[in-house]
């Protein structure tokens, strides 16, 4: 079974995940915000003692801000990011960590993803990585099939869409039509009962979202 959690940071309320194979000892992180203890934490009460791989659905702070400290216990764990965000990493105004106050420069990406879809395999696990751009110029998602219980797809979705709203468009590369065109030609072409773990807030469901979003129905 796969299965995941998500770590809640306590600097914007952003949600980050674990994912991984029961019984396995490696895993994959996705979206790490500034909750790199929580995760490392985590990681130890579960008996994971490898990270596969980080997987960032944009560049944005509130997403990456535990990423110096959790690649000093795992170096070896491999940053993915949509190309047209990877320099966001090595760019506090860009990245946004400015309006915290806070300089914020990481590690260069390793993985730049630059196709519409893109199959990536870490830890056992095998992601469908989604163009989805709107909140940001290159923000992905990340869809895995067969998670928890009862195998359903899932999303993770970032700030493209929220349980009942849409994630804002209004940075210096966002663009509110793209991101209406990414929530329906990307999140909602998935199942109606796929689960979409967001970066802020509940998860929801695609069906769910379809009929009642205010901000894009289905």
């Amino acid at each position: 079974m796969i299965k995941t959690k998500c770590i809640v940071s306590s600097i914007c309320e952003e949600n980050g995940y674990v994912v991984w194979n029961e019984g396995a000892s490696d895993c994959v992180l996705i979206d790490p915000g500034f909750g790199a203890t929580d995760f490392l934490e985590f990681l130890a009460e579960e008996n994971l003692t490898q990270v596969a791989a980080i997987l960032l659905t944009h560049g944005h702070a509130d997403h990456i801000g535990g990423i110096l400290k959790l690649r000093e216990q795992f170096p070896d764990a491999p940053i993915v990011i949509g190309k047209k965000d990877a320099d966001k990493l090595t760019d506090s105004k860009k990245n946004l960590a400015h309006h915290f106050g806070i300089h914020l420069v990481l590690p260069r990406a390793d993985v730049k993803l630059d196709q519409p879809e893109t199959t990536l395999e870490y830890a056992g696990l095998q992601f469908k990585a989604l163009q989805a751009p709107g909140h940001s110029a290159g923000h992905v998602i990340y869809v895995l099939e067969g998670v928890g219980a009862d195998a359903k797809t899932a999303a993770f979705v970032g700030d493209v869409i929220f349980y009942g709203s849409i994630g804002r468009s209004d940075f210096f590369d966002g663009d509110p039509a793209t991101l209406e065109n990414s929530i329906r030609s990307v999140v909602y072409a998935l199942p109606d009962d796929a689960v979409l773990y967001t970066g802020h807030g509940p998860a929801t469901m695609v069906g769910q979202e379809k009929r009642t979003n205010p901000f894009v129905r289905g």
